[in-house]
């Protein structure tokens, strides 16, 4: 389940919302930077994956399941992911 984070006024937006306008926005797991959102794969009604551009020269390329998203961080324009075995982050 994704959460909105609390303490924004721009939670009224829902899920959705944020998962389809979230280019650009930077993807944390734990406390590292996996990267920033190059694209969203499905379009914005209905996305189903977020492809994260990162590495010291932005050449490592993730792609990350919308079911491993934890929480959408609006006004900080931050994604945190979880950690599991099955994701190799």
């Amino acid at each position: 389940m994704t959460m909105i984070h609390a303490d924004t006024d721009l939670e009224y937006w829902s899920r959705d919302y944020w998962l389809g306008h979230c280019e650009g926005f930077r993807v944390d797991a734990e406390n590292r930077r996996l990267g920033f959102v190059e694209d969203i794969v499905g379009g914005h009604d209905e996305a189903e994956e977020l492809v994260v551009r990162g590495g010291l020269f932005g050449n490592r390329v993730l792609r990350v399941p919308i079911d491993a998203i934890r929480e959408i961080e609006p006004r900080a324009e931050r994604i945190l992911v979880r950690t599991d075995r099955e994701h190799a982050w």
